[in-house]
């Protein structure tokens, strides 16, 4: 897929850091991108309509400029946009369906033999069983989010983020934790739902509804500690939190899910404890010192970062355009 050189077809903002990583790592001769897209992914209150339209318009644009392949989609959809208008050599960041959905079989009949790089293993496992080419590597990103520092005011300040897959019922009961702790806590919680807020005393209970991608990274900067409730999937998920949370300097304490495989380092992410307190676990998880939070993002820049994972991108590439061996 490298020979000639990619073309990069994505969704999105990106800074001009983030841009170079990917034009040098994998040696693109263009980048085609809808800076208009829907932040959440989310048109018309419909997350798939939204995606669908965006993915359909940035193919377009590469019709448009006249951008030649082969390509290197950055989500499924933009990959079966881009076979939409007869474009063949096509590969693909990510799957993020289950084994066996209408998704995925929608996915494997347009996508067919195009070479996939998933960013969990049960992914990748999935789609070469179903007869498809997939190489799984970890996800990484720079976001640029802001770096977070120790406010010093002894409150437990904790977010949580994400809509995908997300686990209701861990969340309700950090709330009731909150809610019963003699301890001074601030919870905020960014997703879908309506805006609402609970206090008393020193203990605080935030949801923002949804918020912009800036937004966002302000308020997870602001935390001691994210927490990632999943529910069990056997796709990827929780990925971008917990990158995120660590390029901010924060540690991550996840649902222990078959998506989060190859994330959870049992030091900076840990896997939740069943049936132990969630408030307890994220208050000995959280580093307050401002030296604690330097090594998590030494940690991120090593390991998650847009570099980092652009690397482990090029490889997956050239493993997947390798001539198969004889048994």
């Amino acid at each position: 897929m490298t020979k000639r050189g990619l073309t990069l077809v994505v969704l999105g903002r990106a800074t001009e850091s983030k841009e170079r990583a990917w034009r040098e790592g994998l040696g693109l001769v263009r980048t085609v991108r809808l800076t208009g897209a829907a932040p959440s992914g989310s048109r018309f209150g419909s997350r798939a309509l939204g995606l669908g339209l965006d993915s359909a318009l940035v193919a377009l644009k590469a019709l448009a400029v006249g951008a030649r392949s082969p390509f290197l989609a950055t989500n499924p959809w933009i990959a079966v946009a881009l076979k939409a208008t007869l474009r063949r050599r096509v590969a693909v960041t990510g799957i993020y369906a289950v084994a066996g959905s209408r998704s995925f079989k929608m996915l494997r009949l347009v996508l067919r033999d195009s070479p996939v790089v998933t960013t969990v293993r049960v992914e990748a496992e999935a789609w070469t069983a179903a007869g498809g080419r997939a190489v799984p590597v970890v996800y990484g990103n720079t976001f640029g989010y802001p770096e977070s520092r120790d406010r010093g005011d002894g409150v437990l300040h904790i977010f949580v983020g994400g809509s995908s897959d997300r686990d209701t019922v861990a969340i309700d009961q950090l709330e009731r934790e909150v809610r019963s702790s003699s301890a001074p806590v601030v919870l905020t919680v960014v997703g879908n739902e309506d805006p609402s807020s609970w206090s008393e005393g020193d203990r605080r209970i935030e949801h923002t509804g949804r918020v912009s991608p800036d937004r966002f990274g302000a308020l997870l900067s602001e935390a001691d500690v994210v927490f990632l409730p999943l529910v069990p999937s056997d796709r990827a998920a929780g990925h971008m939190v917990t990158v995120g949370a660590l390029e901010s300097g924060l540690r991550v304490l996840t649902s222990d899910t078959i998506g989060m495989t190859g994330y959870v380092d049992g030091t900076y992410v840990r896997p939740l404890v069943a049936g132990e307190s969630v408030l307890a676990q994220l208050e000995a998880l959280a580093d307050r010192t401002d030296e604690g939070r330097a090594e998590t993002r030494a940690f991120w820049r090593e390991t998650f970062s847009v570099d980092a994972y652009v690397a482990r991108v090029r490889a997956a590439l050239r493993a997947l355009s390798a001539p198969k061996q004889d048994a």
